[in-house]
């Protein structure tokens, strides 16, 4: 999923895709990447055998995210090697062993961690993982709530890691993601809930909107 395709372009990932419909018009859009959330307790749950029927009919240059919350080794292994997925998402309590071990399918690894206000670059630098996602806190439910997180500290967050890629996610919407962008400076951005009708099911207007406002362009002026 990195480095961006192009200097100060920010990627875009789509999260909680449940369809090949929507898949296609997250590609047709212009999103980087998908994300197929495998966590059996989410409202966005897909299984790896449903997914299946349609991964392999997107567009290779669509990059296709595995979202795990606290796999078992066996399921982690069956859905890194079922060769449907190009990157690994940790979101749930995973340890930097175990993320350290999970770059042995090849895979490029992303740790989604929540940004609490104690949270510091120093605390975050030593992740043996090639990118970092920066989500809301809300105890008992990883990611997906809806809620923003605390953009001037994340921008502080950003900048400190440098060229550690970080992603910015919660609660980012097409209202609120050019603003987002402008004032973090991410490698890339996720939403999910941001873009729905309902759990898993994907507003194509929205979606639209979403992917324009992440990278809007300079202003117009005046002729």
């Amino acid at each position: 999923m990195f480095p961006a395709s192009s200097p100060g372009h920010v990627l875009t990932k789509i999260c909680g895709l449940t369809s090949l419909a929507d898949a296609l018009h997250c590609a047709a859009a212009g999103a980087d990447a998908i994300g197929i959330n495998f966590y059996p307790k989410s409202k966005r749950f897909h299984p790896l055998e449903q997914a299946a029927l349609w991964l392999q009919q997107l567009p290779p240059r669509l990059v296709r995210v595995a979202v795990l919350v606290n796999a078992p080794d066996a399921e982690l292994h069956r859905i890194a090697t079922s060769g449907l997925i190009d990157v690994l998402q940790f979101h749930g309590d995973e340890s930097p062993e175990t993320i350290a071990a999970a770059r042995r399918f090849g895979l490029p690894v992303i740790k989604a961690l929540p940004l609490l206000p104690a949270t510091t670059a120093a605390g975050l630098r030593d992740w043996p993982a090639d990118a970092l996602l920066l989500d809301a806190h809300a105890p008992g439910v990883y990611g997906g709530t809806g809620h923003t997180i605390d953009w001037t500290h994340a921008a502080a967050i950003v900048k400190a890691l440098a060229p550690l890629p970080v992603i910015l996610s919660g609660g980012l919407t097409p209202d609120n993601i050019t603003a987002a962008v402008q004032q973090t400076h991410p490698s890339a951005v996720d939403t999910a809930s941001g873009v729905e009708l309902a759990p898993g099911q994907k507003d194509p207007s929205k979606v639209d909107a979403f992917i324009k406002g992440t990278n809007p362009g300079p202003p117009l002026t005046a002729s």
